[in-house]
Order: structure tokens, then C-alpha cells, then sequence
């Protein structure tokens, strides 16, 4: 399938930061921001080619190692599962950036490589100075993907993201977060990038085996990004992205705006699934109404009926409490492998 079947996702001139801020992020609605980048200095070298590119690029490379994706095997397709969905289907070589751009350019072997989700700040020493982007925090780390015609599976991120074609094309399908029932997701632990990846291949999709996709795509939406566009992709949304050029590179931003009392919402997850999962249906039903009250509190402030010292967990851990609360769990869960509870001191 091509994006071309899909609406085409809201595209804007470039916008302030006010409006970014009060506007387009409250919305959660992704939007596609034409040119943002067009005075990047790497942007303008893109567009002199690919080799002026890397040789920028090559220039500012800290002489640190990172991990270049390599194909196990010669055909070029998505970075992916393994068959058996038990490992991937590539190796990770460990190498500096600019031996592994050369590497891009003039490849060893005929496998498919791929610079994915590397720091700029670590890898590329000045990058961030010359090539900003004021829509966010000058803290925001920005991370590079470089290949070839590569395809990243549908997948989400914990995190607010905006994405910048600096070289070549890509195309990005999107779906709402509420299709994750359509997607098909596999195995977490083997995931490539250990995300939430859908198992369903967008162009050649198996309606026999992913029959629930069919609705998936009626929600879809894409856009195709040439060198200096963006797209905001809001918490929560899924993506396909496409590499169309025989080269390209994309530079990303992730974010949280708020920051969660715990990093790791799917351990949480995970605690959860072992409590409640094993449950007759009619037990579950009441923890689904506890969870919808209590955590996401979908009627508002569960304990607004009584002062704020007087809520106690269920309105909430209170700042500086975290570690007492993460105590009190590892004083229940220790003993189910084995280990004595540890001591709050």
C-alpha cells in the first residue's frame, strides 16, 4: 500500500513557539511544518549532495563508538524481527561515525546498514550549535538516523517527538494511539529498538492473518517530508517511516513536557498484568473502574472531597515520597523471587 491511499496529514508554515506550545501540542494532532529546517547548515549541504553531507558531518565526529545496524543476511528489507521473532534480523558493528558513513557510502559487503538513534551531541561535536531548532528546550537531545532505503516497522514512542528530513525523503503513515488493538503487536522483549512494534507489513498486509488491520487503515494518515520539512508526531502516535532516497538522514527530538514520577511506564505495566491479569472477569471489571478512578483519573481528582493532606496514595504519590512508595512495592515483590525485603533507611 502507499500513502497515497491516506489523507494527507496537516500541513502548516513553520510556527512560533507560542503557537507550538499553546496551539498545535495541546491539539495531540500530528502536523507536517514545511521548510522549518531550510537554514540548517546540514540541510544546505544536503542539498549539495550526499557526499558534502557526510563530509560535514564526518568533520564534527567525536571519536566515539556507536552502533551501526547491519543486515544478517543480503536481501534489503526493514530493520525487523527474526522469522521466529525471538532476536532480529541484523547485528549491531560497533564503530565511529564517520567510518561508518564511509561505510554507507562505499559498503564492505552487500548487506543493508543503518546509523540508528545516535546521539548528536556524543557523535557529531557542534551539530546541535549549528543546526537548532527553537520549537523546544536547548536541552532536548537530538539523535541522527542515517541508511539507506530503509523502513522503520509502525511503532510508538513514550515521548513527544518531532522529525527532520535532512537528507533524501521520507514518507510517514501514522495511526491515532486508539488503533493499538488493529496493529498486531509483537513480543516487547525482542522488539528491534525495544518498542511497541506492529508485526503487520503496511505495504503487502495479510488480512488473513491481520484481519483487524483493515479498520487500522481507515484511520491512517500520511505525508511524505523532503529535506528541511518536519513532522510533530504527538505522544502516543503510531508511525511507519520510509526512506525513499537511495541515502537520507533524519534527526529527531524526543520529549516529555511533564516529567513522570517513574521512567519506565511499561515495568509498571508489567507489575500490573501479573496483579490483575490472572483475575475472573468480574474482579478485573472492578480494577478497571479503580485504575480509570485512581491513576488516570478520567473523572478528575479522585480525593478532591478532602484536604491535601488528608489523600493519602489514593490522590496520588506526593513529591519527595517517591522512594517511600517504591520501597513499600519492592517490600511486596522481594519475597516473590526469593529475596528479603529491603530496608527504607
Amino acid at each position: 500500500m502507499t500513502s497515497a491511499q491516506f489523507p494527507v496529514i496537516e500541513t502548516i508554515a513553520p510556527p512560533s513557539r507560542e503557537r507550538f506550545d499553546k496551539e498545535i501540542r495541546p491539539a495531540a494532532k500530528p502536523v507536517i511544518m514545511r521548510g522549518i529546517a531550510k537554514g540548517w547548515p546540514a540541510v544546505e549541504q544536503a542539498m549539495k549532495g550526499v557526499v558534502p553531507l557526510f563530509q560535514y558531518l564526518s568533520a564534527m565526529d567525536t571519536g566515539q563508538s556507536q552502533g551501526t545496524l547491519v543486515k544478517k543476511t543480503e536481501e534489503r528489507e526493514k530493520f525487523f524481527y527474526s522469522d521466529d521473532l525471538r532476536t532480529q534480523n541484523y547485528e549491531t558493528v560497533s564503530e565511529t561515525a564517520s567510518v561508518a558513513l564511509e561505510n554507507l557510502l562505499s559498503p564492505p559487503d552487500n548487506k543493508t546498514r543503518y546509523i540508528q538513534s545516535v546521539k548528536l551531541d556524543d557523535h557529531f561535536k557542534g551539530f546541535s550549535d549549528d543546526n537548532s531548532l527553537p520549537l523546544i528546550e536547548p536541552n532536548v537531545a537530538g539523535r541522527a538516523w542515517i541508511g539507506g532505503e530503509t523502513t522503520v516497522q509502525t511503532h510508538f514512542d513514550c515521548n513527544e517527538n518531532i522529525a527532520i528530513c535532512v537528507l533524501g525523503k521520507r514518507e510517514v503513515t501514522l495511526f491515532p494511539p486508539d488503533q493499538l488493538p488493529n496493529l498486531y503487536i509483537g513480543p516487547l522483549e525482542t522488539a528491534p529498538g525495544g518498542a511497541n512494534v506492529s508485526l503487520t507489513n503496511l505495504e503487502t498486509p495479510d488480512f488473513d492473518t491481520h484481519p483487524k488491520f483493515k479498520e487500522a487503515l481507515k484511520h491512517a494518515q500520511s505525508a511524505t517530508l523532503l529535506a528541511g520539512d518536519a513532522i510533530y508526531i504527538p505522544y502516543g502516535w503510531w508511525h511507519h517511516v520510509r526512506a525513499l532516497a537511495p541515502l537520507n538522514m533524519l534527526v529527531n527530538y524526543w520529549w516529555s513536557p511533564q516529567t513522570a514520577q517513574l521512567d519506565n511506564p511499561i515495568a509498571a505495566m508489567s507489575h500490573a498484568m501479573m496483579a490483575f491479569r490472572g483475575m475472573p472477569e468480574n474482579q478485573r471489571r472492578v480494577w478497571q473502574n479503580m485504575f480509570a478512578q485512581f491513576v488516570f483519573m478520567e473523572e478528575g481528582e479522585p480525593m478532591a472531597h478532602l484536604p491535601e493532606p488528608l489523600r493519602g496514595l489514593l490522590g496520588g504519590v506526593p513529591k519527595g515520597r517517591e522512594r517511600d512508595a517504591i520501597f513499600e512495592i519492592l517490600s511486596v515483590l522481594a519475597k516473590d523471587v526469593g529475596l528479603t525485603p529491603p530496608k527504607n533507611s
